[in-house]
């Protein structure tokens, strides 16, 4: 009997959200998200459970990310990279369904939350 190969295996694919591009572009040519900063938004995750606040997650995503400053990037391009981090089961659902709707821009996203 022949051993499945390992693409075989794995879970089927779900179509991946990918941030929107930011009205305002990177001008870096090179930047890079930290692993520790991406480990410090996931542990303030949001998965729009009925006893999660939107508003307090998102002014807490906001703060977090006004923490980090890259040369050539937006403080709102960095909201969009990071967004998908903070969020989980609900919330990403909900994300998925609403990202192509704003076309990049973080106020529509916010209001689209609440």
């Amino acid at each position: 009997m022949e051993q499945p190969i390992i693409f075989d295996l794995s879970p089927p694919k779900a179509e991946i959200a990918t941030p929107p591009q930011s009205a305002k572009p990177i001008t870096a040519l090179i930047y890079k998200l930290w692993s520790a900063f991406i480990a410090m938004v996931r542990e303030q995750s949001f998965s729009g459970l009925d006893y999660e606040n939107p508003y307090h997650h998102s002014r807490g995503f906001e703060q977090l990310c006004a923490c980090l400053t890259i040369a050539g990037m937006s403080l709102e391009t960095m909201r969009w990279k990071l967004i998908p981090f903070s969020l989980n089961e609900r919330a990403r659902q909900w994300y998925t369904q609403n990202v192509g709707k704003v076309v990049g821009d973080w106020e529509e996203l916010r209001k689209k939350s609440a």
